[in-house]
C-alpha cells in the first residue's frame, strides 16, 4: 500500500514537471520575440538551444514515468527499463552540454569557473550533469544484470 501511494505522488509529481517545462519553454518563446533589439539569428539560436534544453528535460521527465508505469506494474527488470536509463543518460549529457553552451560567456556569482577564459569558463554544475548522465548509463548495466540473473533463476526450477 505505501508503496502504492508512493508511485502516485512520484507519478503526479512527475507530471507537475512536465507541464511546468511545457510551460517554461513557450516563456521562453515568448521572451525571444519580445525583446526588440535583437537580431534573427540570435532568436533563432535562443529558440533552437532551448528546444534542445527543455526538450531533453521533456523526454527525461517522459522516460521516468515509463519507468515509473514498468514499476508499478510490477516489472522492473526488463529490456524496456535498460534502454530507458541509457535514454536518460544520453538526455542529462545533452542537458549538460546545452546548459554549457548557454552559460559559457556568462560570469558565475559562485567565484569558481573551471576552465576560464576572458571570453567564458565552464560552471561546475556541468559536471553535476556529467556524473548524473553516467550514473544513469551506470544504472542501465545494474539493471541489465539483474535482468540476467532473474532470467538464469527463472531457468533453475
Amino acid at each position: 500500500m505505501k508503496n502504492k501511494k508512493r508511485i502516485r505522488f512520484l507519478n503526479g509529481f512527475l507530471n507537475i514537471i512536465l507541464v511546468f517545462t511545457t510551460l517554461l519553454f513557450i516563456i521562453l518563446i515568448f521572451s525571444a520575440f519580445k525583446t526588440a533589439d535583437r537580431n534573427i539569428i540570435n532568436i533563432i539560436l535562443e529558440i533552437i538551444l532551448g528546444l534542445i534544453f527543455f526538450g531533453s528535460y521533456f523526454m527525461i521527465t517522459f522516460t521516468l514515468k515509463k519507468i515509473l508505469k514498468l514499476i508499478r506494474d510490477k516489472n522492473p527488470f526488463n529490456i524496456n527499463n535498460i534502454t530507458y536509463f541509457k535514454r536518460i543518460g544520453y538526455y542529462i549529457f545533452i542537458v549538460g552540454v546545452t546548459d554549457a553552451i548557454i552559460n559559457y560567456p556568462k560570469p558565475t556569482n559562485l567565484g569558481f569557473e573551471i576552465m576560464s577564459t576572458q571570453y567564458g569558463s565552464l560552471k561546475p554544475i556541468f559536471f553535476l550533469y556529467l556524473v548524473l548522465s553516467i550514473l544513469s548509463l551506470i544504472l542501465s548495466d545494474v539493471f541489465r544484470m539483474a535482468m540476467e540473473i532473474k532470467q538464469e533463476n527463472d531457468l533453475t526450477v
